[in-house]
């Protein structure tokens, strides 16, 4: 039973990491999916006439580049379907891709060679071809793992369809082309893997430097932070004693210069103020030290809490530069559910949503912010929608990506929204967002159900 168990549980964890590794896949490829599209049909179709009438000694199939053509048409109009369709990308591109790459390429190959004429016959160039769609292959699925599996199954439904439709293959010509190159292709693809790994190690070094430098931070300002604290509290516990032997001298004639009453309470307004901006700078210093963080979600860290209870505290907390900024809120909390996650890592991500709307109100000079709890059939979301500059479409598919930033330099790195995806994904949720610009920015937070006794 246990080793049973642990079985389950590495196999869990596999999927886990194979599901995400698709989902960057198309992180990476998605503001380039609609000229891949483009290339896809152009060139499948357009050397179909070369491989077919300029030199027609080759085997081709029209219709097999046909429906790769068609499954590219998906990528040109990915704009337009993904604002009408929910969930549907990864499955898409993950089958595309193998399709287009792989299969094509790898059957048109295998045919040309079990329909030869004799040993050697068939042309060099469907192997070029078949290596060259490997290489792209590798780096639109960005894992190697994943692309092994994909690749693997393709070559698997190639052999099984063409042994079945040629009558009398040439078994020497198809093992010399198809099969013997086959560890060649497994090398293509650890060469693949280990550049990719390559680009991963950069953008983990750059958080781990991003996680030091914050790390440093936090420890040479808050120390600083907490004595002008100190100091104003002080400074606040003794006011009032001053106050009243300067109202004394005054009384008593001993030439004191008296102190308008506007003036003290400035005073006292003045030290609150300190306080506030200490408060501040210190919600400032966790939001950094939580965005970088490699791994912002903890198993040990799990409650079960109210959605309600959690973005009232988040309001609560969250460091408002003035009054104004916290009566642009409203909150429609009458679909209240329970979320399972790590509270704070769920605050967090409210922070960084409620610090970007306030920029983008702030830039637009107008706009408000609307948050509602909804809880149907199961579905758990909370919907955090601003009225203030909105997102150019250009730009909407890339907010996610880490280091990625529209904000003017000294107001963002690139790692709110990164975290937010990346928490959001962490609890077994997600998150999305859709926009208008001069309109609206929506990002919808949808959480899977509390499991019960949590």
């Amino acid at each position: 039973m246990k080793n049973r168990g642990t079985i389950a549980s590495l196999a869990k964890r596999r999927v886990a990491r194979l599901r995400q590794s698709a989902n960057r896949s198309v992180e990476y490829s998605r503001r380039h999916m609609p000229l891949l599209g483009w290339c896809g049909v152009v060139s499948l179709l357009g050397y179909y006439f070369v491989w077919g009438y300029i030199y027609p000694d080759d085997y081709e199939s029209f219709v097999v580049r046909a429906l790769g053509a068609l499954l590219c048409v998906p990528a040109i109009l990915v704009d337009e379907l993904e604002r009408r369709y929910q969930g549907w990308l990864v499955m898409y591109w993950m089958c595309g891709v193998t399709f287009v790459l792989p299969f094509v390429f790898g059957y048109l190959l295998a045919m040309n060679a079990l329909t030869a004429d004799n040993l050697g016959a068939s042309n060099v160039i469907w192997p070029l071809q078949n290596i060259v769609a490997l290489f792209i292959f590798i780096l639109l699925i960005n894992d190697g793992l994943l692309a092994t599996l994909l690749w693997s199954a393709a070559n698997a439904l190639v052999i099984g369809i063409v042994l079945f439709i040629v009558p009398e293959p040439n078994f020497d010509e198809f093992a010399r082309v198809f099969l013997h190159p086959m560890p060649i292709y497994g090398f293509i693809i650890v060469v693949g893997s280990l550049a990719i790994r390559h680009r991963d190690m950069i953008e983990y070094e750059k958080l781990r430097t991003m996680a030091a430098v914050g790390s440093t931070i936090a420890h040479e300002l808050r120390t600083p932070f907490l004595g002008i604290r100190a100091l104003a509290e002080g400074i606040g516990k003794y006011l009032p004693t001053l106050m009243h032997s300067h109202e004394l001298a005054i009384a008593n004639g001993l030439g004191a210069e008296s102190l308008r009453r506007s003036h003290m309470e400035g005073l006292k307004r003045s030290l609150e103020r300190i306080s506030g901006e200490i408060e501040y700078s210190n919600r400032m210093v966790d939001m950094l030290l939580v965005n970088s963080s490699e791994s912002p979600v903890r198993a040990e860290e799990y409650s079960r809490f109210s959605a309600a209870g959690c973005i009232e505290e988040a309001i609560d907390r969250f460091a408002f530069t003035s009054d104004d900024e916290h009566e642009l809120i409203h909150v429609d909390a009458t679909e209240d559910f329970e979320i399972w996650a790590p509270r704070v890592v769920i605050i967090h991500v409210l922070f960084n949503l409620l610090k970007n709307s306030l920029y983008y109100i702030k830039k637009a000079g107008h706009g408000e912010i609307f948050i509602e709890l909804k809880s149907t059939n199961g579905s758990n979301r909370i919907v955090f929608e601003d009225t203030g500059t909105g997102i150019a479409p250009e730009i909407i598919e890339r907010i996610f990506e880490r280091f990625f930033t529209t904000t003017e330099i000294g107001h963002g790195a690139g790692i709110g929204l990164s975290f937010c995806k990346l928490a959001m994904e962490g609890v077994g949720g997600s998150i999305r967002c859709e926009s208008e610009v001069g309109r609206f920015t929506r990002f919808t937070l949808e959480f899977p159900g509390a499991p019960n006794g949590g």
